[in-house]
């Protein structure tokens, strides 16, 4: 009789066991989804840093678009800037900001506000006007964001930007 109320003792204190959940640490409450907006936001924020002491160290002055973009300007026509609907003509030139180059190309045409590539493209466009020739620093998420562009930008790259658009007639 005795190790049968040993057994039935043990079944009840290991079955209470497995029903109560297991206590709440203090990290436990957040979920997974809010830890990577944290850590997302953490991350633009010291890539922000980043550029930003780059373009100083530099000595650019630099005007911040939308994004965290630093803009410098190496030829100014000042004429009139590109807005939303205007067919633009680029030519560009990517690299790491550590002077590793990405890739170039002297044909990318679209038009603002209808372009479905790397948003930092229309917002460096939006600030130029035809025959400026500008330099950038780009965050990762206004240039490729975490996947990169395959065999020619890594996931996660701030990026050097040379653009320049041509004046066309």
């Amino acid at each position: 009789m005795k190790s049968i109320t040993y057994i039935i003792s043990i079944a009840i204190l290991l079955s209470s066991c497995w029903s109560n959940p297991r206590p709440k640490k203090d990290n436990d409450s957040k979920i997974f989804g809010d830890s990577l907006i944290d850590f997302s936001a953490e991350r633009y924020e010291q890539e922000l840093l980043i550029l930003d002491s780059i373009s100083n160290s530099w000595g650019w002055e630099s005007q911040t678009l939308i994004g965290g973009i630093l803009l410098h300007n190496e030829i100014d026509i000042e004429g009139d800037l590109n807005v939303d609907g205007d067919d633009v003509f680029l030519e560009i030139n990517v690299s790491l900001v550590n002077g590793n180059h990405c890739f170039a190309s002297d044909s990318i045409q679209f038009t603002i506000g209808h372009y479905s590539g790397p948003p930092m493209l229309e917002e460096i466009s939006k600030n130029i006007s035809p025959g400026d020739s500008v330099i950038a620093l780009v965050p990762s998420n206004m240039g490729y964001g975490v996947r990169g562009l395959q065999g020619l930008v890594p996931p996660g790259a701030m990026l050097l930007v040379e653009l320049s658009q041509p004046i066309t007639h």
